[in-house]
């Protein structure tokens, strides 16, 4: 948390926000002070992660306080007296209620979600995102400024796809590599809270991901009485979706519990074109076209138990479904250097995918002293799926046709126990240690057969079986410090990774152990009431994942192979940024200047084996280098409309020497986003986003340009608890992922773009006992 403060005086106040309904801690609320007197805004901080707060070096004065968050009324405190005979004054405790859609006749306008900075992350609070009434997770982190998306659902942050995403600040094995974007393209963006951008996380945070970590956080129903909602929606091409949640809280428990069904439909087309030029010239196409049909089933449910007032437990599991139909038709044609055809050929492919995952958590908190706690939190994750390929190749030169199929089976189980301890010496001084144990199992099986004589064969030259155990005990501590307008958290997390790879069709362990203290520091200096300095440095890791270390090839097509490579060293990276925020009103606007160095860069190479087959696989680099300069600027025009603006410029150098590629390839990239929400009329609310990425480099060549944007509407029915909403996904048709590779052997251009615009229209219903009770208890001023 970053203290905002006045710049003259020595006085402090201090004070607690909390829920009322539940009587828990609120985090990130927005407390700002006033002079009592002129109504002139004096200083302001936010709430820490148990809903304190303390602003210092008030000058001497009459205040009074106004408290924000989005979900919640505007809450106005009692006016205060600050005079030299205090040093400290504690407020007490301040009590938010959660909005509802009318109070007294005075409508809360629904309102673009906002950004919120502390010392060591930014804050996405999706509140009214449309994209979070009918997309999915994929759909709303198109709208997060620094967060680009491809239309594979691959994501990068700040232009860089090492991301790690955790989910309630936890691994999960849905994020893993494989996986990670078809999950983000099925998980119902109405599921979640907020977003957390953390580019440079404290020791805290595991150090894996070069550009940072992507936090998701779930949404947890926590009103008194029985409440909930239901969300449903209708598409293009045969797409629906629907949500609904539901939770009852006594005020010493809450159960909560949330269902999600979503069929989708995904047309892509991509065009393939090789030229070989080794010692003979060839030239190479492929054309496919692919349908396919996912089918997801999301279920979520929890129990929040407040045992006493110093004892909670948490317990909570959710268990996801998905069934993956795909249909595929490759076209290959092969031309000779007088630009003849020697091989044209049309593989079908059937796919029928399943996957399971499911996640139990437990989490036991106990506060004891003054201002200590202590948490113990363990989870466990598993995640199975099949891919079922059933291929049929009819090639026309010869009138033959072969048929084959391959079963791909993949399964994650990981263990994750943390205790973590937290002591608040002081208004000065916060001490967090912790202990952390992750085991993760990864087994990857691929099991080929051929068609002979009516039967199929199994083939072991193509078959074998993989198996990855990584075990990675950490321990963390980092000291918060702050005094008048400087603030800082330092942090050092030493961490022992051992690494197994079981390679059992060659009867085969490779092994890598290695230990690495990661520190961490972050700075924060208050120049004046509106005006903010950041400085930040961390050593970050990005370790392969079992996909990247499996040294058998995966065969996608007779002319196209995927394999990794056991022996790959984890990356080292170097972070450093220069944050400057200014805030002003409604009107804040955040400068971060940033340079990385990696180590032993990881990269994807493709190059040509025998008989014109391509094989990509990774390989380590010698090293990389980025230095970016990133500009987001969020403000309100009167109340009719929000703008946020963000822009991303970053200049990348690649030392590439090692599998020569060259040792200083160079490139200016950058990106641009739009986010506009209008309240057009009263209930009724527009929505636009669009962004543009430029091309960026690669080892081997480049990746182009992309522009998308989206646009949606909603309209909330007066006197009733429903709303009627449409979004359209793509409006320009836009959208594609383009890729080059330019070597002296191989030159190669991949297109890949999906089925045009995706439309959508739904109806959200609210239900629920504080539906009432809000209109009659609640008190609503006008004036804030």
């Amino acid at each position: 948390m970053s203290v905002q403060s006045a710049s003259k005086g020595g006085n402090m106040i201090t004070g607690v926000v909390l829920e009322k309904e539940t009587n828990t801690p609120i985090e990130y609320v927005n407390i700002s002070v006033y002079q009592a007197k002129t109504d002139k805004f004096v200083t302001g901080t936010v709430s820490d992660s148990n809903g304190k707060f303390a602003i210092q070096s008030l000058p001497d004065g009459i205040y009074y306080c106004v408290f924000s968050y989005i979900g919640y009324e505007k809450q106005k405190s009692a006016s205060f007296t600050v005079n030299k005979s205090q040093k400290t004054i504690d407020l007490g405790n301040f009590y938010l209620v959660t909005s509802s859609q009318q109070l007294n006749e005075v409508v809360v306008q629904g309102r673009r979600s906002t950004y919120i900075q502390s010392i060591d992350k930014k804050i996405f609070n999706v509140g009214q995102d449309l994209m979070s009434s009918s997309g999915s997770l994929s759909d709303l982190l198109q709208n997060i400024p620094s967060v680009q998306v491809d239309v594979e659902g691959n994501v990068s942050l700040r232009g860089n796809e090492n991301v790690q995403i955790l989910i309630n600040g936890k691994q999960s094995t849905m994020m893993n590599a494989r996986t990670r974007a078809e999950v983000l393209q099925q998980l119902p963006a109405g599921d979640i809270e907020r977003i957390e951008i953390i580019t440079n996380p404290s020791a805290q945070y595991k150090p894996d991901g070069v550009s940072g970590i992507l936090n998701i956080v779930m949404k947890k129903q926590r009103k008194v009485g029985v409440n909930g909602n239901i969300m449903a929606n209708i598409g293009n091409e045969g797409r629906y979706n629907a949500t609904t949640s539901m939770n009852y809280n006594t005020g010493k428990i809450n159960l909560y519990g949330s269902y999600g069904i979503r069929l989708d439909r995904r047309d892509r087309i991509t065009l393939d074109d090789r030229i070989k030029n080794d010692s003979i010239l060839s030239y190479i196409s492929q054309h496919t076209d692919s349908k396919a049909y996912p089918l997801s089933h999301v279920i979520r449910a929890g129990i929040d138990w407040n045992i006493d007032s110093s004892n909670t437990l948490q317990l909570s599991g959710a268990y996801n479904h998905r069934g993956f139909l795909r249909e595929e038709n490759t076209l290959t044609t092969n031309r000779d250097d007088a630009e003849i055809i020697t091989y044209n050929a049309n593989r079908y492919r059937h796919d029928d995918e399943k996957t399971n995952q499911a996640e139990g958590n437990a989490v036991y908190t106990h506060l004891f002293g003054d201002n200590n706690e202590l948490s113990v939190d363990y989870s466990y994750s598993i995640l199975e799926g099949l891919e079922d390929n059933q291929y049929t190749t009819n090639i026309y030169s010869t009138t033959s046709e072969t048929k084959d199929n391959s079963q791909i089976w993949q399964a994650y189980y990981q263990h994750l126990f943390r205790v973590t301890y937290n002591r608040t010496f002081n208004d000065k001084i916060k001490l967090t240690m912790g202990y952390e144990m992750d085991a993760l199992q990864t087994d990857l099986n691929y099991h080929f057969q051929n068609l002979e004589n009516g039967v199929f064969v199994p083939d072991m030259q193509k078959t074998n079986d993989f198996t990855n155990n990584q075990l990675n005990n950490a321990i963390y501590a980092t000291l918060e410090y702050k005094v008048g307008k400087f603030g800082m958290l330092m942090g050092l997390r030493p961490e022992l990774m051992n690494i197994k790879s079981h390679l059992f069709s060659l009867d085969s362990i490779v092994s890598n152990n290695y230990f690495m203290v990661y520190p961490t520091l972050h700075t924060a200096y208050q120049l004046n009431d509106n005006n903010e300095l950041q400085l930040n440095y961390s050593l970050r890791v990005n370790r392969p994942e079992a996909d990247d270390m499996n040294p058998f090839p995966e065969y996608q097509n007779p002319l196209s192979l995927r394999a990794g490579n056991p022996y790959l060293l984890p990356e080292k990276i170097h972070s450093i940024e220069a944050g400057y925020q200014w805030r002003k009103s409604a009107t804040t606007i955040l400068g971060t200047l940033y340079y990385r160095y990696t180590a032993d860069k990881l990269t994807t190479v493709t190059k040509y084996l025998d008989n014109s087959i391509l094989l990509t696989t990774k390989e380590n680099l010698n090293s990389s280098q980025s230095a970016g300069l990133e500009l987001i600027i969020n403000t309100d025009i009167k109340k009719w409309m929000n703008i946020n603006l963000s822009g991303n410029v970053y200049y990348d150098q690649i030392n590439a020497e090692k599998l020569g590629y060259g040792k200083n390839k160079n490139n200016i990239a950058w990106s641009s986003a739009l986010n506009a929400n209008f309240n057009i009329f009263k209930g009724a609310m527009l929505q636009l986003n669009s962004r543009y990425t430029s091309s960026s480099l690669l080892p081997q060549g480049k990746r182009e340009g992309a522009f998308i944007t989206n646009l949606g509407a909603k309209y909330e029915i007066p006197s009733t608890n429903l709303s009627i909403m449409g979004t359209v996904s793509d409006l320009f048709n836009t959208f594609k992922k383009i890729y080059t590779i330019d070597t002296p052997q191989l030159k190669q251009r991949i297109e890949q773009w999906r089925n045009p615009r995706i439309f959508y229209i739904g109806i959200i219903w609210n239900f629920g006992s504080s539906q009432h009770n809000d209109k009659q208890n609640l008190k609503y001023d006008e004036s804030l």
